[in-house]
């Protein structure tokens, strides 16, 4: 069996090194595992991340540097692109996933799992704040998707393993704009997990802040649901129905109660409600065009700088 582990890394000089080493360690420790290849992909760094790998001279591990920082989800599918193992492990470069996982993850395979979830026991060590942002986050992204794990947590996951059937289905889905998990879960295939204890970062700080988050979000939402355009029907008849009644009742207080409403005020208020419905509105149609502009002009999704890799030409 070939192991082909994926690596995305931005800023990480003082962590990659360690981490690629403890995982060469654990996987030369498997009889099941005849070849190991660890590629690292270099997100545009500021640091000297690339320089580290192509020192460490193993002709295990090579590097691909990406020619603009284009985040972790496409760096993972410039590393799946090199991709050629029978399975294929993406794991961060910050060492806070454990790879010791990796035996079983490797068994849940064999007994015919095509997607294995790493999903951290607990997150007790975070604020209360981003462990319910993230429950909420992943509620409503598989409420709006409308996709079923059979009661895998996603808010708990990340790192996974995946079979080569696995690879070549997201190699083949080239939109730019869109959330590997989201591509994962929406891909479907047999999904199993694993628990593990998340360890703490050995250096720095992690770049996944709130807007990543959010941006994670958006992009999941739009890419795999169309509920916000049909949200947008719904709140249209709802709001022409709320303002059909209120002009019903304007009219009874002008001709049967002779009391007309006075002043500027409520009009006011509707206009600038009704304004800010439809600039949301236009808004989240603009999201949707502006996604199918970029699909349309077939732009690649990254491009190469520098590579230790040998040219496939």
């Amino acid at each position: 069996m070939i192991l082909s582990i994926v690596i995305p890394a931005y800023n990480e000089s003082d962590n990659i090194e360690t981490t690629v080493e403890e995982i060469l360690a654990i996987t030369s420790k498997r009889h099941n595992i005849d070849n190991t290849k660890v590629i690292v992909i270099d997100d545009h760094s500021s640091d000297n991340t690339y320089e580290v790998v192509n020192n460490m001279n193993d002709s295990k591990v090579s590097c691909l540097r990406l020619s603009r920082q284009s985040g972790s989800h496409t760096a993972l599918r410039a590393g799946l692109m090199e991709a050629d193992g029978d399975i294929a492990l993406c794991i961060s470069a910050d060492g806070q996933d454990d790879p010791n996982c990796l035996g079983e993850m490797i068994s849940k395979w064999n007994s015919g799992y095509k997607i294995v979830w790493a999903l951290r026991k607990t997150r007790d060590n975070e604020s209360y704040f981003s462990r319910l942002f993230a429950q909420v986050f992943y509620w409503i992204l598989f409420w709006t998707a409308r996709k079923d794990l059979s009661g895998i947590d996603l808010s708990r996951a990340d790192f996974y393993l995946l079979d080569r059937v696995v690879v070549k289905a997201i190699n083949s889905c080239e939109e730019r704009n869109s959330s590997i998990f989201g591509l994962i879960a929406w891909l479907g295939f047999k999904q199993g997990f694993v628990e593990y204890e998340r360890r703490k970062r050995k250096t720095g700080s992690s770049k996944w802040n709130f807007r990543s988050r959010l941006r994670l979000a958006k992009d999941w939402v739009i890419a795999f649901s169309g509920f916000p355009l049909k949200l947008m029907t719904v709140v249209g008849f709802f709001v022409a129905f709320a303002g059909f009644s209120y002009s019903v009742l304007l009219i009874i207080n002008a001709v049967f109660i002779g009391k007309p409403v006075q002043g500027w005020s409520s009009t006011m208020v509707v206009i600038l409600l009704l304004g800010g419905l439809q600039m949301i509105m236009f808004g989240i149609v603009g999201e949707y065009l502006w996604r199918n502009l970029e699909e349309s002009r077939k732009r690649p999704l990254y491009f190469i700088e520098k590579s230790t890799l040998k040219s496939k030409d």
